[in-house]
């Protein structure tokens, strides 16, 4: 007990011990703030209630101080109502016990926070909070901190009320000292983190002594440049930040804070309020506390030593790293979304999870997964059964499968290239910067750089797996090398099949109203390769020949590719999420590239699958008859026959 009330002494006489230079030096201090005044950029919204934009702006507190339609409660059964309107007075000196209450559900926000908002804070300007502070135990560094409270957070983990900031650090002791120097460093505030630069850093953006704050859209943490931005834990966040532009500039007024309120008729008396500023609600949707509850209000040192470096920026292009890095954000935004769900309606979450399980055990029960063998190649076998023998396939022919995976390696290099030309082309950048990368440009940029070159890997790997499966049984089986050498010798063919087929598609899809037909088309072109390399047709005829072999049985291959690409996709997702997660400081390069070669890895399985339903309905035409299920099966490179 002694040791602890020691402990509790010292620490009260570190916290007084510093001087409040705010009220010491006022007319200082607010020099000092103006000065370094940060403008924010924020991510333009195209149309009121615009999901993708930012609708909301820093503000001031003032905006909720004496308004009837927030309530002040106490944290209790039902959490009664202390109050409504409540004033700065009145919040002066509650505890943890006390929260603001908005209109509105905080977990199912419609679009009614940024109606009131908008409501509230019409013609009022964008107010940041200054707050100079020097840490007791650091006399020889002086710290100029800019809050900026918004009127909700809309991100994962969604909240009314969000408190956020930057920081500038100066080698000085005095305001004057600020005052006649410049700072040596600043950092962002970045959920429970950060990232910091030195004053001089070419990735900080000023307008001469101005830093300029990127804000990301919906969570409002503060960033150094516009772009997509990857969290993977506490002090980054746990998905993606985005502060892509167009963005809307703002130069908010500037209100200095002291170190504390002590008279609860100051009209900065909410500075001593330690409740929550919105409404509570279990974890990290709980309304956040202001900013003297935060250990960087009194310890600004500390909390700058301890900010990152950098920030992990998602690259532009389409690469399969950044599809998985997509896809991780979209599971986030999944699982947060969930989660809100299972708080507000338990009731229907396991009703739709019931009933997603009954429709996949409905379509499981609608195949046969029974083992048949895999020769020959024209032979009709269910959905299943396919899956079966795809799934086992790099286990009995692993040498094969992967000679085949290394042609999407090139394909990969190729398309890296593509992209880092694109990145590093002026007039490019021009280009992308003024439409924000949310236009028709930025995808058909992303597809030149990722799609194309892996498009054309994947139609080529169809052609050499087709000709390795159907002589595998024949007197002169070809090895994975020589099967890829036929179909590089089809190259013209297919090449004239695939942008007859891409100009077909891509012609319905641009007049929108021809998108199913497109979908259509596309599922009846999936054979081309395969008529090209085993019927020796030329690419035209290719298509033609896929076209009739899913009259038909159109809806049957859609769900069958449907089903067999979320699979392999699915597996592959997940495996990179995993490694994204587990081995969160892996550069995004050699990410990259790892899920390059697990995708080289898996990806064949594709092409087995699809080759095995061309020959079932190659099979089907002809009359020929089912497989025979087999218990063990005779090796071709310990494939079943």
């Amino acid at each position: 007990m002694a040791l602890l009330a020691v402990g509790v002494l010292t620490l009260s006489a570190t916290a007084a011990g510093a001087e409040d230079l705010a009220q010491s030096d006022p007319e200082g201090a607010r020099e000092l703030a103006e000065k370094y005044a940060p403008i924010m950029m924020l991510k333009a919204q195209a149309a009121p209630c615009d999901a993708d934009g930012e609708p909301y702006g820093p503000m001031s507190v003032d905006v909720l101080l004496g308004n009837p339609e927030i309530l002040l409660r106490q944290l209790g059964t039902g959490n009664p109502v202390i109050g409504a309107e409540p004033d700065a007075s009145e919040l002066f000196g509650l505890g943890e016990g006390f929260f603001l209450d908005f209109p509105g559900d905080a977990l199912r926000p419609g679009c009614i926070y940024e109606q009131d908002y908008r409501k509230y804070n019409q013609g009022r300007p964008a107010v940041v909070y200054a707050h100079v502070v020097k840490q007791a135990d650091k006399p020889d560094r002086l710290a100029l901190q800019y809050w900026f409270y918004w009127y909700y957070n809309d991100w994962n983990n969604k909240h009314e009320s969000d408190w956020e900031g930057i920081q500038l650090l100066f080698s000085a002791t005095t305001i004057a000292e600020a005052l006649a120097g410049e700072p040596i460093s600043v950092g962002y505030a970045q959920h429970e983190g950060g990232e910091q630069a030195d004053w001089d850093s070419s990735k900080l953006e000023r307008d001469g002594n101005r830093p300029v704050v990127y804000s990301s859209a919906g969570s409002h943490a503060s960033y150094f440049g516009s772009a997509l931005y990857l969290g993977r834990s506490g002090s980054e966040g746990f998905g993606c930040d985005n502060t892509d532009g167009p963005s809307d500039r703002v130069d908010p007024d500037v209100v200095v804070l002291p170190d504390s309120v002590e008279d609860a008729a100051d009209p900065l008396a909410w500075l001593a309020f330690e409740g929550r500023w919105g409404e509570r609600q279990g974890g990290p949707f709980n309304g956040p506390t202001g900013p003297t509850a935060k250990g960087r209000w009194l310890e600004p040192v500390d909390w700058h030593d301890e900010l990152r470096p950098t920030s992990v920026v998602i690259p532009a292009g389409d690469s399969l790293g950044n599809t998985v890095i997509n896809g991780f954000c979209g599971v986030v935004e999944w699982g947060s979304g969930t989660l809100i769900s299972v708080t507000t309606s338990p009731t229907r979450v396991v009703v739709a999870l019931v009933v997603l399980m009954l429709a996949l055990s409905w379509l499981a029960g609608r195949t046969d997964w029974e083992r048949v063998a895999a020769l020959p190649l024209r032979r009709r076998r269910r959905a299943g059964q396919i899956i079966r023998l795809a799934a086992t396939a790099h286990a009995v022919a692993p040498r094969s499968l992967l000679t085949f995976g290394l042609i999407y390696l090139p394909a990969a290099a190729v398309g890296a290239v593509i992209a880092a030309v694109i990145a590093i082309t002026p007039v490019i950048r021009d280009i992308l910067g003024q439409t924000g990368g949310a236009s028709g440009i930025d995808l058909f940029l992303s597809l030149i750089a990722g799609g194309i070159p892996h498009i054309i890997a994947l139609v080529f790997v169809n052609g050499a797996v087709a000709a390795y499966l159907d002589r595998a049984d024949g007197e002169d089986p070809l090895s994975a090398f020589d099967a890829t050498k036929l179909a590089w010798d089809r190259r013209r063919s297919l090449a004239m099949g695939l942008l007859r087929a891409s100009a077909v598609v891509g012609l319905l899809l641009l007049t929108v109203v021809g998108t199913p037909w497109a979908i259509r088309q596309l599922i009846r072109y999936q054979f081309m390769p395969h008529a090209v390399v085993l019927e020796d047709l030329d690419g035209r005829a290719g298509l033609a020949r896929s076209s009739a072999l899913t009259g038909g049985r159109w809806w049957h291959t859609a769900l069958f590719l449907s089903l067999l690409n979320g699979l392999v996709l699915g597996i592959g997702l997940g495996i990179g999420i995993m490694l994204l997660v587990v081995f969160s400081q892996i550069p995004l390069v050699l990410f990259s590239m790892l899920i390059t070669v697990l995708f080289a890895f898996i990806s064949p399985v594709l092409a087995v699958a699809l080759t095995f339903l061309y020959g079932d309905a190659i099979a089907e035409r002809s009359g020929t008859g089912s497989a025979e299920p087999v218990a063990i099966g005779v090796a071709i490179e310990g494939l079943p026959a």
